[in-house]
């Protein structure tokens, strides 16, 4: 494998690679000295640079959720055990297994998946975002749970914004944007914190986390009521 992160033109190559097996990207057929590498490695590899390029991760979901890997599973799942990339493929298969709809697809992720442990806390993007800026905030505060469950910390979901509601945020991640929303606003309703998660979960989560939340307080009955943060 070649080192990480690729230079422009390996990266160019990667992408165009990626695109005559099927994927959604463009890139430019560039020397790169890596004609050797196996449909497998070149994935592998593709997965490793996944942590340096957040459109990489991206494609990778369309890729692996149209199904439109034809290599060998056994193989792929070697290549990444021996690259130490199965954890960043757990992430992968996160989010694949919210967008597809086919079922060998599920059956390929969840192979895929078995035997990734957790990583310790860090970045999925290292070196991505200005450390004190408000992007690391919304990083440290409010990661997905895609990514939280590995170990990582990122807060761009790598699918299409037309993709509509998947599992976003674990309860800690929503309280934190439920006290952002409720110190921002005197007064707010049950839509305005659906609104405020991305409506990543069902109305009636939603209600039970409010309820379950000891510093906010419900006003009114129906449709006339409301939310704010309990005096102190």
């Amino acid at each position: 494998m070649p080192p990480l992160p690729l230079t422009e033109p390996e990266a160019a190559r990667l992408y165009w690679e990626l695109a005559q097996r099927g994927a959604s990207s463009v890139g430019e057929k560039l020397a790169w000295g890596h004609e050797k590498l196996s449909e497998e490695d070149l994935l592998t590899l593709a997965v490793l640079q996944s942590r340096y390029d957040p459109r990489l991760l991206q494609i990778l979901v369309d890729f692996f959720s149209r199904r439109q890997f034809s290599g060998n599973p056994v193989e792929l799942k070697e290549s990444l055990l021996n690259e130490k990339g199965l954890e960043l493929m757990a992430v992968i298969g996160e989010f694949v297994l919210e967008v597809t709809g086919f079922s060998r697809v599920k059956e390929l992720m969840r192979y895929l998946m078995v035997g990734a442990r957790p990583v310790p806390t860090q970045l999925y993007y290292p070196g991505l975002y200005r450390l004190g800026g408000k992007k690391m905030e919304e990083v440290l505060d409010r990661p997905l749970w895609g990514f939280k469950k590995w170990g990582f910390l990122a807060a761009d979901p790598p699918v299409p914004k037309e993709i509509g509601r998947f599992y976003r945020y674990d309860l800690d991640s929503r309280r934190n944007l439920l006290k952002k929303l409720a110190k921002e606003r005197a007064r707010f309703r049950l839509k305005d914190y659906l609104d405020r998660i991305g409506r990543s979960i069902s109305r009636q989560q939603a209600l039970k986390d409010l309820k379950g939340t000891p510093w906010i307080q419900r006003h009114g009955v129906g449709k006339g009521s409301y939310y704010q943060l309990k005096a102190a």
